[in-house]
Parts: structure tokens; sequence; C-alpha cells
């Protein structure tokens, strides 16, 4: 049986903080190298990832002689490591055949560097209890990075874009260096900020806040003019709500983000310096200047709205279970009558579209460039897919080896475009490495969407609202990079093995709360996986 037993008030906070260390280390070090590769090219070229990498293995292994966990990771945990792990070293091995051996062995040490930043997220995770904070660390990370990109669109002369990052199209990039990879960024955010501020537990203030966030998300997302974003956050979304065990709150919320969000995206229609062109209109530093003052309205809008949506949510949560189940009925009834009409009515326009865009999708061709290409599916991919599952065809066991998509695509393409990725990691797995490269993969996201069902049906260290969370803005990378290379963009696949570490369930944890000789300290050890104290007098689970 688990009783509590009162620590007193000196010394056990203090000696708790101290033990733990480890974490924190390992959470700031971990968001630390992320937020410094975002500066650094995304983290794609090789300095940045290995000096992240070398510093994020040295960190783990310190933090593992030094402090082991009192804890035993858990088997999905393992299973992740051990995935990762694996693609790794048959990464590295694929040098043996692969016509650019330089380029595998490149391939390698990225991922060992991301094996050493989701060791470090777990091991700041720890056993549940920081979790949360380590969420909350992610969405100040991406927050950064995101408002800097905006910043540098909006107000050029307080932060300007290095001339090697302005890039044809208008497409903002900044400080990733890569727009579809800021928009997966942007959108991972959305989703992460729109399922946090939906949660009813958490405070109206914090609600409100992030609620804005989502704003400043949506106008980022769409600076970047990245389709596989926009995916992306259609898939999150629907793991959000999917898995929301608060539906009622993520609606209420969602609706309201898409109210201000919209209105946002519709002013900025009016401001072609921002979003085509920067010597258009009035120019880039007077229209930044002018919709910058705009955008900062809305978002005081949005946060006023949430926090006054939070604070009619008790009262309505409360009346909603006594409606009628007959009133009930005929709500459902109703809408749904209308979605089926508005279906029906659309159903021609939007079969036509999708054949259009089908079409478009299987006639490779030059990518359309500017706000169009959003609703457009032309571009080289259907090549590139192609000549991927080609490769994967001639050696379906081991694959061509790690780096030598790039080789087969000079010889095999059918447009003129200069690519160095197959642009689907699954299918560029499948070219590279073969079926044992692909299992491997497979082992390690399928762990990740297990942790993150697992922790759903099972609360641990996140309850049910803030896993839903988690989860979807994970699934924004995992669409995103099925349809790019973001998987090679290092700040940005770190931060969602970062996200992702968080939804492991975690292992038994034992701790020891020290103080004064009587004064009620006590030796606890817990089945209960992430269990939290007050901030004062802690209260110990015991046998």
């Amino acid at each position: 049986m688990i009783t509590r037993v009162s620590t007193g008030k000196t010394g056990g906070g203090r000696v708790e903080l101290a033990r733990a260390w480890p974490s924190w280390l390992a959470g700031i070090v971990a968001l630390g190298l992320l937020v410094r590769m975002a500066w650094d090219g995304g983290g794609y070229f090789p300095p940045s990832y290995l000096s992240a990498g070398a510093i994020a293995l040295l960190v783990l292994f310190g933090i593992l002689v030094v402090r082991p966990p009192h804890y035993p990771l858990s088997l999905p945990a393992l299973v992740g490591l051990a995935g990762l792990a694996g693609l790794t070293g048959w990464t590295a091995l694929s040098s043996g055949w692969s016509p650019s051996a330089d380029g595998a062995l490149e391939a390698a040490q990225r991922d060992l560097a991301y094996l050493g930043l989701f060791g470090l997220a777990l091991v700041a995770a720890g056993s549940g209890r920081h979790t949360r904070a380590l969420v909350w660390g992610v969405l100040l990370a991406i927050t950064v990075v995101c408002a800097a990109g905006l910043i540098s669109r909006l107000y050029p002369d307080v932060l300007s874009v290095p001339a090697a990052q302005r890039f044809p199209g208008y497409r903002l990039a900044y400080p990733v260096g890569y727009w579809n990879a800021f928009g997966t960024l942007s959108g991972m955010g959305l989703v992460l900020a729109l399922g946090l501020g939906a949660d009813p537990a958490a405070r109206a203030l914090v609600r409100g806040l992030c609620a804005g966030l989502a704003v400043v998300f949506v106008v980022a997302l769409y600076l970047s003019l990245s389709r596989g974003a926009w995916l992306g956050v259609i898939v999150g979304l629907v793991v959000l709500l999917a898995l929301s065990d608060r539906r009622v709150s993520l609606l209420s919320t969602a609706g309201l983000v898409a109210l201000v969000g919209g209105a946002a995206l519709l002013r900025l229609r009016h401001y072609p310096a921002l979003t085509t062109d920067p010597r258009l209109g009035a120019g880039q530093l007077s229209e930044g200047a002018a919709y910058g003052r705009q955008l900062i309205g809305l978002l005081l809008v949005a946060v006023a709205a949430n926090l006054i949506n939070a604070a009619g949510a008790a009262p309505l949560r409360e009346r909603i279970p006594h409606l009628a189940p007959r009133l009930k009925l005929r709500l459902a009834a109703v809408a749904g009558l209308v979605l089926i009409a508005l279906a029906i009515a659309r159903a021609g326009a939007v079969g036509g579209f999708v054949d259009r865009q089908w079409t478009d999708f299987l006639r490779p061709s030059s990518t359309q460039t500017g706000t169009g290409r959003l609703l457009n599916a032309k571009g080289s991919r259907s090549d590139v897919y192609r000549v991927a599952l080609g490769g994967f065809a001639a050696h379906p066991l081991i694959g061509d080896g790690a780096g030598s998509f790039a080789i087969r695509w000079i010889r095999e393409r059918r447009v003129d475009e200069t690519l160095q990725n197959a642009h689907s990691l699954e299918l560029e797995t499948l070219d590279e490495l073969g079926l044992v490269g692909a299992l491997l993969l497979a082992v390690f996201l399928g762990s990740i969407l297990a942790a993150g069902v697992r922790s759903r049906v099972r609360a641990g260290a996140l309850d049910a609202t803030r896993t839903a969370a988690v989860t979807g803005a994970v699934a924004v990378w995992l669409l995103d990079s099925a349809v790019d290379w973001d998987w090679q963009m290092s700040a940005v696949t770190g931060l969602a093995l970062v996200l992702a570490a968080a939804l492991y369930p975690h292992g038994r944890w034992r701790r020891r709360l020290g103080g004064a000789r009587g004064s009620g300290d006590a030796i606890g050890l817990s089945t209960c996986v992430g269990e939290e104290t007050s901030a004062a007098g802690r209260a110990a689970p015991t046998l």
C-alpha cells in the first residue's frame, strides 16, 4: 500500500533539485544544441551536426558515468534506441558497397548525432517527473526559431537574412536555411501550442498565451509556402483530435485560432512585399512595419479570447452532461446533414480539383514559385520517387548504399534538376539501405507511434491531453519527412526526437529525500510513474 509521509519544509526541496540535475542538464544541453544548429544551416552540414553530436554523446556518457539513472528504461524506449542504433550501424556498414562511401559515412555520423540527442532527451524526461518541462522547453525552442524568422520578414532592419539564405521564390527559410524545414517547425509549433492551449487543467493565462503563439505559427507557416508542412499540419490536427480527451475545449480553442489566424492571413494578402517580392507595393520595410502592428493586435485578441474561453469552460463542461440526450442527438443529426449537403454540393468541384492535382503530380515539371504553389501539386516529386523505387528494385535487400541516390538520380532523371535526396525518408531508406534499413527504420518510428498510443491509453508522465498535443506535433514531422528531406535537417529532426522522447513510458524510479534528522525524512520506491509533489513540504510516496 502506498502512503504519504511528510518530508518537512527544509532540506527536501533542495535535495530533490540536486538529485534532478542530470535531467535538467540533459534537457538544457539538447535544446541548446538544437537552437544553435537552427542558426547554423539547420544542422544540415557536417561541421554542425558533428560538433553537436560529439557534445551530446560526451554529455550523455558523462551523466551515465557520474549519475546513472535510478530507474530502468521502459521496453518501448529501449526498442526505440535499438532501432535508431541499428539504423546508424547499418548506414555505416553500407559505406562498404555504396558508390559514395564518404556520403554514407556522413549519413552515419548524422544518425549518431540523432542517437546522442535522443538519449539526452530520454534522460531529460527522467522517470517522468520532468517530462512536462521538457515539452514546454521544446515549444519555447520552436517559438524562438520561428519568431526570429518572422521578425526577419517583417522587420528586416532589425534582423536581416544573410545573402546566402535569400533564395528565389521568396519563401521564408531563416534561420534554418530551408523553407520546408521552417514550415515543418512552424507546423509542429502550431499543433503543440493548440493542444496545450486547449488543456482545461492549465492556467487561463497559459492557455491564452498558447493561442497567441498558435497564430504566430500560422503566419510563419504560410510565409514558408511549404505544401508538405500544410499536409503535416492537417495530419497532426487529425491525430490531436482523435487522441484528445477534451474535444469540446480543443474545438473551441481551435475555432478561435482559426478565426484570428484566418484574419491575419487575409490581412497579409494586402502586403505583396511580404509574400511575393520585397520590392512590390510600399516595399518590405514599410509594409512589414504596418503589418507587424496589425499582427500584434491580432495576437492580443487571440490571447484575450482564449482567456475568456478558459474562464467560461468549466461552467460549460458542467452543463453539457445534463443536456437532454434527445437534444444532443438532434444537434448531431443536423450537423451531419449539413456536412453531407455541403459535401454533395462541392463533390464535383473537389473531385475535379483532386484529379487535376494528381495529373500534375504524375507529370514531372519544375516546381511553381509564389503563393500559387500552395494549391497545386506541380513539381518533380513523382520522378524523384520513381528513381528511388528503381534503386530499391535493383537491390531490394541491402540497397545501393547510403549517399547513392544522387548518383542514380543524375543517371535516370527526366527533369533538369540537381537533387541530393529522394524527398522521402522511407523511400530513400528503401533505395539506399534496402529492406534491412527499412525494417530498422520501421522499428524506430513504430516505437514512437506505439508510445504515443500507449501513453494515451495508459496515462503516465503526461496526461491524455498533453499526450495528444505531443503526438500530434510529432505526426507533423513524420508526415513531412515522408514527402521531403527534412530528416537531414538536424535541428528540425532533433526537436522532433526530443519531443517524441516525452511519449515513452518510464520505468520505476527511486529517490531519497534528505533533511534534518527527525524531520520525517523517508526513502521511497514508487511504481506510480511521474507522480508529482507540491512545491514545499514535499510528500513522498512510500511503501
